[in-house]
């Protein structure tokens, strides 16, 4: 699957731990398309030669939502949306178990009072656009979603964050468009590599 020449120029992609990330302009009518168009860009590159075709299968109720999947490629992906903008993320499985990414817009207003995180937190303070974003892209990676209530997603200060149930995810910012918060969620099947020692 090839992406079109609409997004081709506006198209921007970034690499972060060996996740390939891509983002560009969508319009109400285009959302998923471009999404799908991205997403298939990326996993061609990552396993060339075998089938890209993508599942969205809801484990719960069977409908066309929840986790992406690639059933003919070795492949885990994500998908967000901020705005006009689509973020898409996709690793090969042999190096992630699963991903989650989470992009928000960053307006001062939204940064000074993120008033629809109140009701989830109260009575304690919501987190900022950041740490929400991680949340959101941990809960992704996780694959329960709104099963697991966002209170209950804990950070260490490494970088670290884990769910109900003990799975573990590495929290990595992400540096796309100015006025774009974009957080990613990786649950690795590689061992953590050792601390560089300081001198």
């Amino acid at each position: 699957m090839c992406i079109g020449p609409l997004y081709a120029g506006a198209m921007q992609r970034t690499t972060v731990e060996g996740v390939r990330i891509a983002w560009a302009p969508v319009t109400n009518a285009s959302r998923r398309d471009t999404a799908r168009a991205l997403l298939g860009m990326l996993a061609s590159e990552l396993a060339p030669g075998t089938d890209v075709r993508i599942e969205q299968r809801c484990v719960h109720c069977g409908g066309a939502h929840g986790r992406l999947r690639f059933p003919g490629a070795p492949l885990v992906a994500s998908v967000a949306y901020a705005g006009d903008r689509a973020v898409v993320a996709v690793a090969r499985d042999d190096e992630y178990a699963a991903i989650g990414i989470d992009a928000e817009l960053d307006d001062a207003e939204r940064r000074a009072s993120p008033r629809d995180l109140a009701a989830l937190f109260a009575p304690l303070d919501p987190p900022d656009l950041r740490g929400w974003t991680a949340i959101e892209a941990v809960l992704k990676a996780d694959g329960r979603g709104v099963l697991v209530s966002p209170d209950q997603v804990v950070f260490s200060a490494d970088g670290g964050a884990t769910v109900p149930g003990g799975r573990s995810f590495r929290i990595s910012p992400v540096y796309a468009d100015p006025g774009m918060i974009v957080t990613l969620a990786i649950e690795s099947r590689l061992p953590a590599p050792p601390p560089t020692p300081r001198p």
